[in-house]
């Protein structure tokens, strides 16, 4: 459905104004033809996967746009910029989303019993919202398949009430997303 609670659509529908207009045309090419949301959502994650993965970028230019230059420049990245990708493409044609950063779930460890998480199971994906479920993953890198369909059911967050979040609200000025995502990048890339 479509019928988002107004802080939805107040908060993940958000874009900065200088988002180029090329990637915005490219999120109405790619959904244009799709019936529902998650069918919007899984196009544009499906054309992501075209896109090699990969940890060996160079440093994205720092005055232009970081989806831009991953879509139509550098056309390799790593879960960052897919993530960045993916909610940047869905709010464009009108899907709520929002980016999230975490870990995938390592490695079970026999002997102790434990999952074993690593600096390399750092991972950032994309949730879209969809009203009556609530957020639903996506991971658009086709190399990372540790947090995809087999755990979105786990990993999706049910919606109980309509009522937003009881985190402070954060609005995301024309610099303010890419000013956390490039920091982020280069701690990964550093480390």
């Amino acid at each position: 459905g479509q019928q988002y609670p107004a802080w939805v659509r107040q908060r993940y529908l958000a874009l900065p104004p200088d988002v180029p207009v090329r990637v915005k045309d490219l999120a109405i090419q790619l959904t244009a033809s799709e019936p529902t949301p998650y069918d919007r959502a899984k196009a544009i994650e499906s054309y992501l996967r075209t896109y090699p993965y990969t940890l060996d970028v160079p440093r994205p230019p720092s005055d232009q746009d970081l989806v831009d230059y991953f879509l139509f420049e550098l056309g390799k990245g790593h879960c960052d910029y897919y993530a960045s990708a993916m909610v940047v493409l869905s709010r464009a044609a009108g899907i709520p989303a929002r980016l999230a950063i975490g870990y995938a779930s390592g490695t079970y460890n026999l002997n102790s019993k434990r999952f074993v998480v690593s600096e390399a199971d750092a991972h950032s994906w994309a949730e879209v919202y969809s009203p009556g479920i609530g957020w639903i993953l996506f991971a658009p890198p086709a190399a990372r398949r540790a947090l995809e369909a087999s755990q979105q059911s786990v990993l999706a967050t049910p919606v109980a009430t309509a009522s937003p979040p009881k985190t402070p609200a954060v609005t995301l000025g024309p610099a303010t997303l890419w000013g956390w995502l490039l920091p982020l990048a280069a701690l990964a890339l550093s480390g």
